[in-house]
């Protein structure tokens, strides 16, 4: 049985290792927990789903990796529209929750990003 942090880990370097080729990946993975912290996760959210033009797949990959590990931990759907009304109908530490969960998961995928795109 692998602890919570080793299944982030798991979690954060298959993602890694599948989305490293999208242009923009890794800047945009860097930059994640400071747009969640100074926005908040729900707004992190909607601007990576608005994205358009430059880095617009690397914003709808990250988007993707994060729902899907939110879905994964059973918090909110991995759909778009189906987890921001989740969120709305949830309580401040269930945001909370899924918050940390998020930033605890990106502390890993940006180490491997890194490490994968270096390789």
């Amino acid at each position: 049985m692998n602890t919570l942090d080793q299944q982030r880990a798991q979690y954060a370097w298959e993602r890694a290792n599948r989305n490293t080729v999208v242009d923009g990946y890794r800047e945009m993975v860097k930059g994640a927990p400071a747009l969640i912290m100074g926005n908040g996760l729900m707004a992190t959210l909607a601007y990576y789903h608005s994205r358009t033009g430059s880095n617009n797949r690397a914003a709808s990959v990250l988007l993707e990796d994060v729902l899907g590990w939110l879905a994964k931990r059973q918090i909110v759907p991995a759909d778009f529209r189906s987890a921001m009304n989740a969120f709305f109908n949830a309580g401040a530490q269930d945001v909370m929750r899924a918050t940390d969960e998020t930033l605890a998961m990106l502390r890993w995928l940006r180490q491997f990003a890194d490490a994968v795109e270096g390789a």
